[in-house]
């Protein structure tokens, strides 16, 4: 490969990682807007604070075991994750928080972002940042689904209609279709 293709894919990659650092912060941000009522009351249809945040960090954790799979040689599960049971899928890993205390909930969503960049490290290049690889959907999910949601916090903090009133969605489409690498 020549130098200005590695030079070019490396690039490419430190730009795919400012925009997961992006998106985690503008998450942040609007948390921290947020009311300390908002973080176990109904907040974005029937979601808390709370349940949102986990529900990003369980996201996070599906995209980690991906990775790894990945880097295994295995297909990962997620690839067959069935569009028809996100909304189960939601409701079981919102429950399974929800006797969580929100710091707690916090510290797992900052470990699965340290795990994920643990794993996107070890992805070459080319594999991380060539559309329509695995890798690459899996980690632009992670970007679009955490956006996702941090606009629709936004959207609720200035009393705007773009908060869903069907509640936060799951898994990107994006990951379970599409052509594999």
């Amino acid at each position: 490969m020549a130098e200005d293709d590695i030079r070019t894919l490396a690039d490419e990659r430190r730009r795919l990682l400012g925009r997961l650092e992006l998106e985690r912060k503008q998450l942040l941000r609007n948390i921290e807007f947020c009311r300390i009522r908002d973080i176990d009351r109904p907040f974005i249809a029937e979601w808390s604070l709370k349940d949102i945040v986990g529900h990003l960090g369980s996201w996070e954790a599906e995209v980690v075991t991906a990775l790894r799979e990945l880097r295994e040689a295995k297909r990962p599960g997620l690839l067959d994750f069935a569009p028809s049971s996100i909304d189960d899928w939601n409701r079981d890993h919102v429950e399974r928080k929800r006797d969580l205390d929100f710091s707690s909930v916090v510290e797992q969503l900052r470990g699965g972002r340290t795990r994920l960049l643990e794993e996107v490290a070890a992805v070459a290049d080319d594999e991380l940042t060539s559309e329509g690889t695995v890798s690459n959907r899996l980690v632009r999910s992670v970007i679009d689904h955490e956006r996702a949601h941090w606009h629709e916090i936004a959207a609720k903090l200035a009393g705007m209609a773009g908060a869903s009133p069907s509640g936060p969605q799951s898994v990107p489409e994006k990951v379970t279709s599409g052509g594999e690498h």
